[in-house]
Formats: structure tokens, sequence, C-alpha cells
């Protein structure tokens, strides 16, 4: 999966603009122009690899890892708690359905949500999400929830790969970017 440089300075806890200075430095490994005007930034294991330098301080790039990738939930009990409600009074206020959520913390709440990107559908009875739910999904795309009283919510996010799986998609993405601005 590729980035921009504002999502690849997100990841690494620093600016858009040392991003760019490490960029022209060459010291962000795989990163390539693309249309001859925005970079291309691959990930690893989530986040891009910088390079070190040979004099100065080690880079404190941030040590933990950054999981930036949203899920979105269905709530069941509230699902079933409006169509009991909508059977008793057709005019009662219905309470949400959908949740995005970033770890434990609630990004946003609705009952629609549109996902600008790639994202996929977990289903694990086996070993479910540590909120209990078996079905999910997962995204690094920005979603936009709506809900029912016409607040709209903006989540951005972020997706962890693994490293030879993303490799393979990277590779591939690469060369049909590259063909397609040549």
């Amino acid at each position: 999966m590729f980035v921009g440089t504002t999502e690849a300075a997100s990841l690494l806890s620093i600016s858009a603009q040392r991003v760019r200075v490490l960029l022209k430095e060459g010291r962000i490994q795989g990163a390539r122009k693309i249309n001859g005007r925005t970079w291309g930034i691959p990930l690893y294991k989530g986040k891009p690899r910088v390079s070190g330098r040979k004099r100065g301080p080690k880079p404190n790039w941030s040590p933990h890892r950054h999981c930036g990738k949203n899920t979105l939930h269905f709530n069941r009990p509230n699902i079933e708690k409006n169509r009991k409600l909508k059977k008793v009074d057709p005019q009662a206020k219905c309470e949400y359905v959908l949740s995005a959520q970033r770890g434990s913390e609630i990004l946003g709440k609705g009952h629609e949500v549109e996902i600008h990107g790639p994202c996929r559908i977990v289903y694990r009875p086996e070993k479910p999400h540590s909120c209990g739910a078996t079905v999910w999904i997962e995204t690094l795309a920005t979603a936009t929830v709506f809900n029912f009283d016409g607040t709209v919510e903006r989540v951005d996010s972020r997706w962890i790969w693994e490293e030879e799986e993303m490799w393979k998609i990277n590779k591939k993405n690469i060369e049909e970017l590259i063909s397609i601005s040549v």
C-alpha cells in the first residue's frame, strides 16, 4: 500500500515538511514520484522505512506501532431495538446502528457509512473482535458516517498490512501507476 507525504508524516509522528526533506535526501526507501508530482511512499509493517545517517543522533521515530485502521461495527442490539420501536411507533427516533472506531475510541456513530477507498469485511466467529463482534469492516481509507439527525462525521485512518502481502500488492500498483503516467 502506498501513502502520500501527509499520511507518512502522521505515521512517523513528524511534520509533512520533514517527510519532504527526507524524500529529497532519498532516505525513505522505495518512495517514487507518481505523475511527476505526487509521492508514493510504500509502507513496511505499517510505517515508511527511513534509512539512518552516518553522523548525528539516531532518529527517534515513534517507537510504538501506530495502528490507525478504522473498524466499522454494526450494533446488533440497536438494530433489534429500532425494529421493535418502529412496530410500536413509526415516528420514533432511531438509535445509531454503525460505529467507526480506532482501537477503543469511538470516532463516529450513524446509520450509513461511505468508505472512500479500499476496505475489507472480516468474519471471525472463532476469534471475535475485542468488543465481541464476529463481523466488522476494516479500512485504511477515509470514511464518512451519516446519522439520522443530519450530522456527518469524517473519519481518517491508515491500514497496516503484513510486509510480504503488501510488497506483492505494491509491486503491481507501482508498475500500473508508472505505466499510466508514461
